[in-house]
């Protein structure tokens, strides 16, 4: 069974990379985001793309074979790792709304999460799969994962085009704004915010206490 499910996802995966490769390196192909349902990128595209999730925790339920023995605290950390993200996942799915997160053109978003990553519920999902292939430590489950990771990493650079056509100058300047993946210069500045307000409470309860 492992091994129908591993061939049939790796035959999966690359049609569907060989699709999205196709949409990134030609101006007059595109697979991702689908014009809409009845067309046939909406009868191609999510089929595999859906598959190839499915596929990919089955793989994980079947393939516990521990193929580089890693420890049992990596594991649990990974596990762990996965329902966060996940979780994030949900919440930009959310705020996104679900027809824009399926290549409708209800507005571009640019507040709350998305002032982290211009891509987060793609982010999330790349750590989700990159945390259930270190959960699960299954060579199957490497390999289709790793598909998986690439099939997100490429739909981003497919929609890019995309959205810069919609939405113009207002994307372009979003796009300077905001990373694609992640804002750690954000980040590094709330930290450096956060580290100096601590610092100014601890001085000012020392004041007092003089």
């Amino acid at each position: 069974m492992a091994t129908a499910v591993l061939v049939i996802g790796l035959a999966v995966a690359a049609v569907l990379l060989a699709l999205l490769l196709m949409t990134v390196l030609s101006a007059n192909f595109r697979v991702w985001p689908t014009p809409g349902e009845g067309t046939w990128q909406s009868y191609v595209f999510w089929p595999l793309f859906r598959g190839l999730n499915l596929l990919c925790f089955l793989m994980a339920a079947l393939d516990t074979a521990g193929t580089f023995g890693l420890p049992t605290w990596l594991r649990a950390i990974a596990l762990a790792g996965l329902v966060a993200s996940t979780t994030l996942f949900v919440y930009a799915f959310h705020v996104l709304g679900r027809d824009n997160s399926y290549g409708a053109q209800d507005g571009l978003v640019t507040g709350g999460i998305y002032r982290w990553s211009r891509n987060p519920q793609n982010a999330m999902l790349i750590v989700v799969y990159g945390c259930l292939m270190v959960a699960t430590d299954g060579g199957g489950t490497y390999l289709l994962c790793a598909a998986m990771m690439a099939v997100y990493t490429l739909m981003v650079f497919c929609e890019e085009p995309w959205l810069e056509g919609i939405y113009g100058s207002p994307f372009r300047n979003y796009c300077r704004r905001v990373p694609r993946f992640f804002n750690w210069r954000r980040a590094l500045i709330c930290l450096k915010v956060s580290a100096m307000r601590c610092g100014g409470s601890k001085v000012g309860m020392a004041s007092r206490r003089r």
